[in-house]
């Protein structure tokens, strides 16, 4: 009314638009529409609407906020849209001072870490924006994490996310040997996953490596770091040095001795080949290091442990060893094949030892020898030669008792 008697059209004061926008009266009521700028509408809003409800009963003004326009609307008596209309700047104010104080972070960190940020079911990111109420974007695929609020805020979410990648501390322990990695890990990762669940300390060792990189808190690093420490302390085992030509026999046939003797005593074994010798490398517990020690030691004398139903009988080659054994052990392998036994030549001792189920061991022994005993034979006959022309006799020697004999 006081606008038009001073010859102003509805809305305006003096011919110039209010800062707050246009302006009505009806009935005692009072409409004011403020356009946000863009971006802003939602600020009015709040979390599940809190805030504009927040505003209607503060004020007792009715708040209607058009999403498409971003026009904000104010309407009721006039007492009211004006502490609704202070409320609303007040709104702005603070949205204004937050932007001017807002900084964006931006890190690579990798798609793993960024996976840790997010949390199972995205909550890890959910609780630092909820937090500090900064905004976070992460990005699985590129390994990056863009963080912007307030720098005091962002500066705190950054932390909270590097501790939820890579833990509040992070340490390493040179394991030395894979045997180490092996016990570290344990059966079909079972010990690297109790660690990790019962200390809250991340443990990874990288492929092809013996470090050990542990993260978390200081107290789970220092509470797995000590475990790990006393884990291989009590599987220290020992080292053996054998030559060369016994690493096979520690081996056998395809890798399946030295399987068979991890898996029957629980122990890591490793071999290491130098140029004459080679160290045999065992962890596990002493009474576990003890049985394979034993175990080795036996496979590299060549003996074969029997299993139920099963005989053992030993022969010996002399010089017909090589003739067993064959070219690269050919011979060997095919007495094996056909017979479905074990046979097993220790050339130094020039003896074969057969080990198999009893039928089967009599007739590898029997095709035996029949190799060896002519060359044993024949071998004798050699030495009994050999004795005769050492002594000087001669099947054409003439005795002097023959010498008087009667002749032609």
């Amino acid at each position: 009314d006081r606008q038009r008697r001073r010859g102003g059209r509805p809305g305006r004061a003096g011919g110039r638009r209010p800062a707050l926008g246009r302006a009505r009266r009806r009935r005692g009521q009072r409409d004011v529409r403020r356009a946000p700028r863009r971006g802003r509408p939602l600020i009015f809003i709040g979390k599940a609407g809190a805030t504009i409800q927040m505003l209607q009963d503060t004020s007792g003004a009715k708040f209607n906020l058009n999403r498409q326009t971003g026009v904000l609307t104010i309407s009721g008596p006039e007492a009211c849209v004006q502490i609704g209309l202070a409320e609303a700047r007040a709104i702005l104010a603070a949205e204004a001072e937050r932007k001017a104080n807002e900084i964006e972070e931006s890190v690579t960190w990798g798609s793993d870490a960024i996976k840790a940020v997010i949390g199972r079911g995205g909550s890890n990111i959910r609780a630092t924006q909820e937090a500090t109420g900064v905004k976070i974007d992460a990005d699985v695929e590129a390994g990056t994490l863009v963080i912007s609020g307030p720098s005091e805020m962002v500066s705190t979410a950054l932390t909270m996310c590097h501790n939820a990648a890579f833990g509040e501390v992070q340490d390493q322990v040179e394991l030395g040997s894979r045997n180490a990695v092996n016990v570290i890990y344990g059966p079909g990762f079972q010990t690297i996953r109790q660690l990790q669940e019962s200390t809250g300390c991340k443990l990874d060792i990288a492929r092809g490596t013996t470090t050990l990189k542990l993260a978390g808190s200081t107290e789970a690093v220092a509470e797995a770091t000590e475990r790990i420490r006393a884990l291989l302390e009590a599987n220290r085992g020992f080292e053996m040095t054998i030559e060369n030509s016994k690493v096979g026999a520690v081996y056998g046939k395809g890798g399946e001795t030295l399987r068979s003797i991890q898996d029957r005593t629980g122990t890591q074994i490793d071999v290491s080949r130098g140029p004459t010798h080679a160290t045999v490398s065992v962890m596990g517990t002493a009474d576990a290091s003890q049985r394979a020690r034993n175990m080795l030691q036996r496979a590299i004398d060549g003996e074969v442990e029997l299993k139920p139903g099963e005989v053992a009988e030993e022969l010996e080659l002399g010089s017909a060893t090589a003739a067993i054994i064959g070219r690269g052990g050919s011979n060997v392998a095919d007495l094996e094949k056909r017979h479905g036994v074990k046979v097993n030549v220790r050339s130094e001792l020039q003896k074969a030892r057969v080990v198999g189920k009893p039928d089967r061991v009599a007739k590898a022994v029997e095709e035996i020898a029949k190799v060896v005993k002519p060359i044993l034979e024949a071998e004798q006959a050699q030495r009994e030669a050999n004795l005769v022309m050492e002594s000087g006799e001669s099947a054409w020697q003439v005795s002097p008792e023959d010498d008087d004999a009667d002749g032609w």
